[in-house]
């Protein structure tokens, strides 16, 4: 058995915030541009040491592959530290019978924010991981544990529909169901997809043995799947682990291991060569579930940490696996029958989590037409718009940096000079590495205007009443402005015209330490802004002036 981290995370980065100007300035979308054409591999798979013909144990787990990573100094930042070159992808593996591509979890990731740079994962690099592998001739199968989007709105419906036909061009065989899918209610669910038979075909099958939707066994989803690729037969299945579970109307949940042995009984009559398991449950469950059926080959499991170390856990003969969340991962199993005795199956395995960097990866044309279809949907259905907004704790409304200019000229003057001021635009343009590339337009994408227009709660992605809506009916807010960082300033207005000085300033003040401690981060967190350091980011911002 061979098994190894192929990356590590890179962007453990410090989390100080920015202040008052600051809700998610510099951050910038990401690009889904027509790539290259992807170098076959082939040579590098042929070059690899002719001696090894058999899956050497290690107990390394970790491969460190990318060009950067981050070191930690004395003040608590992180700086970038200049490595090697990639590490190649699947050093020292000899061509497996069959390759089986591991994903989960990905939270509605359908692409990294795209602000920073390097920024990992997507359903574009993944397709091209997929593409490296049938370069190289091997054949291969993929299986995602589910769990594809976060929220439960309109826009994550979308997404899911843009997910799963993402999926459907990598022809992964089978897709879990996790709690987030099943968020959506019964009928939601139902018109989100059209289930397939448990039957060979080149589209994903919804898998869940152990869910009832509308009392109905197969309604909406299969309780297996049987597959041949590359000879070899696979027979899968997934569940939904109390650990995971929630109410939800019109959708049954069974106890797995009572429900299981049934399914099972049915997938061995077809004398796979291997049975796999997509368990949606915290890792303790899972491995309860492999103690007490020890039929299956491999286990992927959820409730593992973001950025896993590639190193499998063996229940027995079963090898449990977990490859990540947001997608930024893939788990590959390569498959070699021949270099196992009867007794040991796990020398039949070689795993690794892939990290899908820029440096090995390049976007997909596929991938980015689906992008382009997702966001020309945003646009048609005018979401920013149409979702019905809060009212911000203040219960005020946003005037415009322009109108806080009038009395704050210096501040004003400031921000003109930063990139806040130019957030919108960059929905359209992208980041300056960016220029002359392809860049697909977010400026209807709520989870992108959450982060660089003014008037919206940017964690939860939700518009507050008089927030932006868009560039005709608000133009005044337009990018990161002043009542992102103070909040609305109808109030303070108000104050002011009574002569109400002091109190006027209470309510918009922002003290360094709430910056640090919350503002920025609204924005500027690990996901969106990596390399976010709040001292130098301050500087280029600050706007001491009381004018």
């Amino acid at each position: 058995m061979f098994y190894k981290r192929d990356s590590e995370h890179h962007y453990q980065v410090a989390l100080l915030v920015s202040i008052l100007l600051l809700t998610g300035c510099e951050k910038k979308i990401s690009q889904s541009p027509t790539a290259k054409n992807s170098n076959s591999l082939v040579a590098e798979n042929q070059s690899a040491n002719s001696d090894s013909k058999k899956p050497v144990t290690t107990n390394t787990g970790k491969e460190t592959s990318a060009a950067q990573t981050h070191q930690k100094t004395e003040t608590g930042h992180h700086k970038s530290a200049s490595k090697s070159s990639p590490r190649p992808l699947f050093k020292d593996w000899p061509a497996p019978k069959l390759a089986i591509i591991l994903t989960g979890e990905r939270r509605g990731y359908l692409e990294p924010c795209g602000c920073t740079q390097n920024q990992t994962g997507g359903v574009s690099l993944l397709a091209n991981l997929v593409k490296k592998i049938e370069d190289r001739k091997w054949p291969v199968t993929a299986f995602d544990l589910g769990g594809l989007v976060k929220r439960n709105r309109r826009q994550s419906q979308i997404k899911y529909e843009t997910i799963l036909a993402s999926l459907k061009d990598m022809k992964y065989a089978g897709v879990g169901l996790g709690p987030e899918e099943l968020r959506f209610g019964a009928d939601i669910f139902l018109q989100l997809h059209n289930p397939e038979p448990a039957s060979p075909n080149t589209t994903p099958t919804f898998l869940a043995a152990n869910i009832l939707i509308l009392e109905t066994p197969e309604l909406g989803k299969s309780h297996f799947k049987i597959i041949e690729v590359g000879g070899v037969k696979i027979a899968v299945t997934s569940i939904i682990g109390k650990s995971r579970m929630e109410k939800v109307p019109d959708i049954i949940w069974q106890e797995p291991v009572k429900v299981l042995p049934e399914v099972i009984k049915k997938m061995q009559a077809a004398k796979p060569d291997l049975m796999v398991l997509l368990s949606q449950s915290d890792k303790e469950e899972s491995k309860s579930i492999a103690e007490k059926l020890p039929v299956f080959d491999i286990l992927l499991t959820a409730g593992g940490v973001e950025d896993p170390i590639g190193e499998p856990t063996f229940i027995g003969k079963t090898m449990m696996v977990d490859v990540g969340h947001k997608g930024k991962n893939a788990g590959v199993v390569g498959y070699y029958p021949q270099d196992a005795a009867k007794d040991d199956r796990s020398k039949r395995f070689r795993f690794t989590v892939i990290e899908l960097d820029k440096q090995r990866f390049q976007d997909t044309p596929r991938m980015a037409e689906h992008m382009q279809f997702y966001q020309d949907r945003l646009k048609q259905e005018d979401l920013a718009a149409k979702e019905l907004p809060i009212d911000h704790p203040r219960g005020a409304t946003f005037v415009g940096a322009e109108t806080c200019g009038e009395c704050h000229t210096k501040a004003y003057e400031k921000w003109l000079t930063t990139a806040h001021a130019h957030a919108y635009e960059s929905l359209i343009t992208g980041r300056e590495d960016q220029k002359g590339q392809n860049v697909i337009s977010r400026i209807y994408d709520p989870e992108c205007l959450s982060c660089h227009v003014t008037g919206w709660h940017p964690q939860d992605v939700i518009r507050y009443k008089s927030g932006f809506v868009n560039k005709k009916e608000s133009p005044h807010l337009l990018g990161q402005q002043c009542e992102n960082c103070h909040g609305p300033g109808s109030g303070h207005i108000e104050l002011v015209d009574m002569d109400k000085l002091e109190e006027a300033k209470k309510v918009m003040r922002v003290t360094l330490a709430e910056a640090k401690k919350k503002t920025c981060y609204q924005c500027h967190d690990l996901d969106n802004s990596p390399n976010f350091e709040f001292d130098s980011y301050w500087e280029k911002v600050k706007h001491p002036w009381r004018d």
